[in-house]
């Protein structure tokens, strides 16, 4: 049996904005970055982000099962998505030192 540990409404709005935070922080970084590094540690953040919410929002219902599992696939997502970043990111790098997502408009198909 599972007694939810009780936390101060004050831990909880810390919890829920540092989650919304690394989240916004982020997608910030998605929109305004150039470098195609930059972007993916960005994207990482943003998962990260996620990931906290998931086992927030997991302990706020009283519900540790659910929130384990959904935290586990979204990790699994997670190591896909970088996974396939990483590897586009060793095509760019290999036709455009740079870098710069600016200069990938010029590929063609």
């Amino acid at each position: 049996m599972n007694i939810p540990v009780p936390m101060s409404p004050w831990l909880d709005l810390v919890n829920t904005s540092l989650g919304i935070l690394l989240f916004v922080l982020g997608l910030v970084g998605l929109l305004t970055q150039r470098s195609v590094i930059k972007q993916v540690i960005c994207l990482k953040i943003v998962l990260q982000g996620i990931v906290l919410e998931l086992i927030h929002a997991g302990r706020l219902h009283s519900d540790p099962h659910f929130a384990q599992s959904m935290v586990i696939s979204a990790l699994i997502v997670e190591s896909v998505v970088i996974g396939t970043a990483l590897a586009l990111i060793v095509n760019v790098y290999r036709h455009y030192p740079s870098g710069d997502v600016d200069d990938l408009n010029r590929l063609s198909g």
